[in-house]
């Protein structure tokens, strides 16, 4: 009985032993895929769709060599910053502008750029590695506003709205050659509608309204002008059939006048008498009686 309890006692000690290994075989399993999974991520880094990767290395420095989107070895030691390089879209509500004639206004604009690849460890190093974010809520801000107020301070407040896309055209041109020389390719600036302040609006609408009334007088002008004409036309060609019609006349008149000649005078003269029984004899003339009519 005894050696039996004895045995039980030893089958029971056995399986703690099993089962305790096992636990120790799935911890180091676990540990040793942490490990894996935390030294694959210390030496790996993605570069996301329509961007580049700045290397900066703590002991050389920024490299002139970016990575190009996709799954890259890098070294544990090493910063990656990611930046866009395919066509990144950027708000700007209410910038504050003014005019030339002090006019102050406010305008929402949106931006279209991409970073010059070739450029971007020179991006790096000019932010002092700010992240692309930083660098459009701060730097390319404040100069896409200084241009479009240069830009605009050119204009008076009524010029501005009549030539927004004269507007928007300068601030591009200007701001896009400004950009590119620090790495930032412009691809389009949106000049939205530019709000002024109430009193201003007002007159502003007031100008509309009296060259609306302009337009509408000059239509009006037009059109008086357009009658006219068709009725002078309309005239003129009645006096033109008249006076057709006149030399018409006048023409056969004409042709008949040469056509009665003195032999055609005398012949009809002739069937006249002739018809009425006048005769001419020895230069008298006499009138020849029918008999059968007495």
């Amino acid at each position: 009985m005894e050696i039996k309890e004895e045995q039980e006692v030893l089958s029971v000690q056995k399986k703690k032993k099993n089962s305790l290994f096992s636990w120790k075989k799935l911890v180091v399993g676990g540990l040793t895929l942490t490990g894996l999974i935390i030294g694959f991520s210390a030496f790996t880094e993605t570069i996301n769709q329509g961007h580049a990767g700045v290397v900066y290395s703590r002991s050389d420095g920024v490299k002139e060599t970016t990575l190009s989107q996709g799954l890259h070895f890098v070294n544990p030691i090493e910063r990656i910053t990611e930046y866009p390089v395919s066509t990144e879209t950027v708000e700007y509500n209410s910038l504050p502008l003014a005019t030339r004639d002090g006019k102050p206004l406010t305008v929402d604009m949106v931006l279209e750029y991409f970073n010059d690849v070739e450029k971007l460890p020179y991006i790096y190093d000019k932010f002092k590695g700010q992240d692309p974010e930083a660098i459009e809520q701060t730097w390319l801000k404040a100069r896409l506003k200084d241009t479009a107020l240069e830009v605009t301070s050119k204009y008076t407040i009524l010029e501005v709205f009549q030539n927004r896309e004269k507007v928007k055209t300068e601030i591009l041109d200007k701001f896009s050659k400004d950009s590119k020389k620090h790495g930032f390719l412009i691809e389009n600036v949106v000049f939205g509608t530019p709000t002024p302040d109430k009193e201003t609006q007002q007159a502003i609408q007031e100008v509309v309204n009296r060259q609306q009334e302009l337009e509408a007088l000059k239509i009006d002008k037009q059109k008086a002008k357009e009658i006219a004409e068709k009725q002078l036309i309309e005239a003129q060609g009645i006096a033109d059939a008249q006076i057709e019609k006149a030399k018409g006349e006048a023409e056969a008149n004409r042709l008949i006048a040469e056509s009665v000649t003195p032999e055609l005078l005398e012949k009809m003269e002739k069937e006249a008498r002739l018809k009425h029984g006048w005769v001419t004899i020895n230069g008298v003339d006499s009138i020849i009686v029918d008999e059968d009519k007495k």
